[in-house]
């Protein structure tokens, strides 16, 4: 049975991570938990140092640095990066492993909002289409560790760095979407609007595509 390293990039997420640990210390199975922290001036340290077999690290601030970081020091053969803010479900380990036994090289899950309405469906069901541009960082991206390692990890980027993972795997590799979902939270949405982030999101997206800079949308993304 492969081994998975759980890596979990987190910034202030006192009020969130508490959740995602619960559902991955209840997995009864071969599983590393991996937290790296940005430099966070909250409580986030400290609740993450309470949970028993829970691998605490520091790194420089971006998640792209701190996914990277976490990866070096990964002793599973499978790594799955996931948001503080996202619950698994129950049979997502299962499916992992099933999907690289038959010889994937990564994929992930599709996204379900823990927050209900028509947009929200919408955006769920987009998120089960397997191409990159409907591919992000919140819908659990995971990934053989050799194959990570041979496309040198996430590029060091502000901004799109799961987008330009996931096109990389695919050329190298099958990916496949999976057929449960991972939740997330809608909070983003819920602060902006709804119609508002999505919006913005898919013009970042395009921008980027276009060739537009990482850091230059990473910019208009915070404003």
């Amino acid at each position: 049975m492969k081994k998975i390293s759980v890596i979990i990039p987190v910034l202030n997420e006192e009020t969130t991570i508490g959740g995602l640990l619960d559902c991955l210390a209840a997995e009864r199975t071969d599983l590393e938990i991996i937290v790296v922290d940005g430099g966070s001036t909250d409580n986030t340290e400290k609740l993450i140092r309470s949970y028993v077999n829970v691998v605490f690290l520091e790194a420089e601030k971006g998640r792209a640095c701190q996914m990277n970081a976490g990866a070096s020091v990964a002793s599973g053969e499978i790594l799955w990066f996931l948001h503080a803010d996202s619950l698994i479900h129950a049979r997502s380990l299962d499916l992992i492993r099933k999907e690289m036994n038959n010889g994937m090289g990564g994929g992930s899950f599709y996204l379900q909002f823990d927050k209900r309405n028509i947009l929200y469906s919408f955006f769920s069901t987009m998120s089960r289409i397997n191409l990159s541009i409907f591919t992000y960082g919140d819908q659990g991206i995971f990934i053989l560790k050799t194959l990570f390692f041979q496309l040198n990890g996430f590029k060091i980027i502000p901004i799109m760095e799961d987008i330009d993972l996931v096109r990389r795997i695919k050329r190298r590799s099958r990916f496949k979407k999976l057929g449960v979902p991972v939740v997330t939270s809608a909070r983003r949405f819920e602060k902006n609007g709804v119609v508002r982030q999505e919006l913005k999101n898919v013009v970042l997206v395009l921008f980027y595509l276009m060739g537009v800079s990482p850091n230059s949308l990473a910019r208009f993304y915070r404003d």
